[in-house]
């Protein structure tokens, strides 16, 4: 197993703060590449490209006690090591926190994480090693499952802010809760009509869409009520979404 990772991957430059202005416990995975030259990340810090993450605490290789502070692979005897605490779902996909995720990017680093990481390259490996693949496999499963996806994507950083929104929401202006029914109404009546499907599912994503840049701005902003508020909503279209999107597969819709 190599502690490159492929030279398709762009560099991403950490925080201009020196790694010691970094709070206490927090660790932040970042994806970097490196080219025929070695580049200077920063002087407390490797040049050599590869899945690292930034700790104030040296941490120690769970197989040779080896002290480390921003390694994948243990420099020592090699193994993968085991992923600090604390880390949120974009330092481990290796992108900056924004709401405004590009698909294309982190898709690519997925699978490049997955070239890695994968429990099948780490066939002939310890137990232990093993455990350590799966586990760091399906936390990169779940970031990406989660960032890939708008409305998910909006309650994580939700959740990163303290905020979490309950599975029954009483609050919303009664005129969108009947529009909601309304529109669950319509796709019942429409339920064997391919032409009707079609058309309700292109005008839920185009309002999936809307919120969607609706949130990314509250987000930009920093204006959390609205945020949330906007994500509740998501809740409901995205509900109207799977409906559809269970319909036109039963009838037989490849788009």
């Amino acid at each position: 197993m190599t502690r490159s990772i492929d030279k398709m991957f762009l560099m991403r430059i950490i925080k201009k703060s020196s790694v010691a202005g970094c709070p206490v416990n927090q660790q932040c995975y970042k994806l970097y590449s490196h080219h025929t030259s070695r580049i200077a990340v920063q002087s407390t810090i490797s040049s050599v490209g590869g899945l690292r993450f930034c700790s104030d605490n040296p941490l120690k290789c769970w197989n040779c006690d080896y002290m480390y502070k921003s390694e994948l692979f243990c420099s020592k005897c090699k193994v993968l090591l085991e992923m600090p605490q604390n880390l949120n779902y974009f330092d481990i996909m290796g992108i900056k926190k924004d709401y405004n995720v590009v698909n294309e990017e982190i898709h690519k680093k997925y699978r490049e994480l997955q070239k890695m990481l994968h429990p099948d390259k780490f066939g002939n490996k310890s137990e232990k090693e093993k455990q350590v693949s799966e586990n760091l496999s399906s936390l990169v499963n779940k970031a990406y499952s989660t960032l890939a996806h708008p409305l998910k994507r909006g309650l994580y950083m939700l959740q990163l802010k303290g905020v979490s929104i309950p599975e029954e929401t009483t609050s919303l202006n009664p005129e969108f809760l009947m529009e909601i029914m309304e529109r669950n109404e319509e796709i019942e009546s429409a339920a064997g009509d391919k032409d009707k499907i079609l058309k309700l599912a292109m005008k839920s994503k185009e309002e999936l869409d809307t919120l969607s840049r609706q949130v990314a701005e509250a987000f930009y902003k920093k204006d959390i009520e609205t945020a949330t508020k906007i994500l509740i909503k998501m809740k409901y279209y995205d509900s109207i979404s799977k409906r559809l999107k269970k319909l036109k597969h039963d009838l037989g819709i490849v788009e």
